[in-house]
């Protein structure tokens, strides 16, 4: 199960390094319908691809992996400023085809914070997609600074598979 942290940490890591620009919650409209633009943003080939299945219920799956303290990859998931954390998790609920959640946090949400977009069916070929960020919650938050950039920058790919849909402009 540690293998499959493997792609998530290239990505927080990886990603984490340099700046990487603010992104702010936003809502785009586009031309296509809901299941073809949440296959578009997170089907194969998606941040979440490889993530370990928790939960299969239907349209809801849970992706979650977890790593403890004695584990290989703990000390590249950990924040710094966190040095007598015990626990990592990085998981991803999903209500397929209405929204995703990656969701990151320390020792059992003692810090948290995430991601979220939902997809919301204006017509037929029509799509809302909205995307917020979770408040950072917890004591010494500031421990996770990089890894809301490289969440951010997995929020910013997903968001640019938008780019292969026609945007639609909704009326002001």
């Amino acid at each position: 199960m540690l293998r499959m942290i493997i792609p998530v940490l290239a990505i927080l890591l990886a990603t984490g390094c340099g700046k990487v620009a603010e992104l702010a919650n936003q809502t785009r409209t586009v031309a296509a319908p809901r299941e073809e633009v949440f296959a578009k943003m997170f089907g194969d080939g998606s941040a979440f691809s490889g993530l370990p299945l928790v939960t299969n219920g239907g349209s809801t799956r849970l992706y979650e992996l977890v790593a403890e303290k004695g584990d290989p990859e703990f000390a590249q998931l950990i924040p710094k400023e966190r040095p007598d954390a015990y626990k990592v998790k990085i998981a991803v609920a999903m209500e397929i085809p209405r929204e995703a959640h990656l969701i990151y946090s320390v020792d059992d949400g003692a810090l948290a914070t995430g991601l979220k977009f939902t997809f919301e069916d204006l017509a037929p070929d029509r799509t809302r997609v909205a995307f917020t960020i979770d408040e950072l919650t917890g004591d010494d938050a500031k421990g996770l600074a990089v890894n809301r950039f490289a969440l951010r920058n997995v929020a910013r790919r997903a968001l640019d598979k938008l780019n292969d849909f026609d945007e639609v402009k909704e009326p002001g």
